[in-house]
């Protein structure tokens, strides 16, 4: 029986075909030896190739793919120990690619599965939601409606610039969650218009909803927009911009901890949708080893 290979590349099936992609790989199986690819095609293949992994001893495994391929990746290892789970590197082939965007990993493909196959790792945090993970980001309310209503044929054909037109249609109809948000002990009842938990910056094709977010710092980013008139949009801007830690309308809080009970809210983890009703955001931190350009902005740097 043959050794297993130290990095494996697990493709979104969709992707495989592309010229540029195979002949990247081509090129890199001559640069390293015993470089693998396994290809998936429903969601249930994800967690059966990940555990083939673990098991045959891979140490690297190489995503192709989008956010939505990630955050499969990223719940299957969760299901392993810390001590068997491969490093993780990211080959972007989505069409936002938001972790991979924030992370400053080149968009050549050629360039990207050099870093992704020779670069250094790191390890970073991962958020559990009940029973979910993710790494990148959570978002909720109006946020996670535009990026659940977006048609697949609508993103093709804008990219991430999609998600910006869905939110301008969605918003002449939302209305706000009721519920109640638990941060730091401290329980508000409050009519919810997003929030967002960033373990990593952005969501939705580039709307950077955690601009202070690390994935390394035990810790991640809550952004809380509360209702608000819409003659006092500007005000809300304001704070935005700002980010108070209590404002009238918008509140950011870094803490390891939440808790969400109310009506039914919607939640896009990393581009899988989720409705939560009484849950629980708990970090976990050092849960997997990120490869990431040298001086990422969203690491912690000695």
């Amino acid at each position: 029986m043959e050794s297993a290979a130290l990095v494996r590349v697990i493709l979104n099936g969709e992707k495989a075909q592309q010229p540029e992609l195979r002949e990247a790989i081509f090129a890199q199986r001559e640069r390293m030896a015993g470089l693998e690819v396994r290809l998936t095609f429903e969601g249930d293949d994800v967690a059966r190739l990940v555990r083939e992994a673990v098991d045959e001893g891979v140490t690297r495994l190489v995503v192709g793919g989008g956010d939505g391929t990630l955050n499969l990746i990223a719940n299957a290892l969760m299901q392993h120990p810390l001590a068997k789970r491969p490093e993780v590197a990211i080959l972007p082939l989505g069409t936002a690619n938001d972790l991979a965007t924030s992370l400053g990993i080149p968009e050549p493909v050629t360039e990207s599965l050099a870093l992704a196959c020779e670069g250094a790792a790191r390890a970073v945090d991962v958020v559990q939601l009940d029973d979910a993970y993710f790494l990148n980001m959570a978002s909720a309310g109006f946020g996670a409606e535009v990026t659940r209503s977006t048609p697949g044929g609508l993103k093709k054909l804008f990219g991430g610039g999609a998600y910006s037109l869905m939110g301008v249609l969605k918003a002449w109809d939302f209305r706000p969650y009721r519920g109640s948000v638990t941060l730091n002990g401290v329980e508000e009842e409050l009519a919810l218009f997003v929030l967002a938990i960033g373990n990593g910056r952005q969501a939705g094709g580039g709307q950077e909803l955690a601009p202070r977010a690390l994935l390394d710092d035990g810790c991640f980013d809550v952004l809380v927009i509360r209702d608000f008139p819409i003659a006092r949009v500007g005000e809300v801007i304001e704070e935005l911009e700002s980010l108070p830690d209590n404002g009238h309308f918008v509140r950011y809080v870094r803490t390891d901890s939440l808790h969400y009970r109310g009506e039914a809210l919607p939640v896009n983890l990393d581009g899988e949708s989720y409705l939560i009703e009484n849950s629980e955001f708990q970090l976990i931190p050092g849960a997997l080893r990120l490869v990431a350009p040298q001086g990422a902005a969203l690491l912690t740097h000695s």
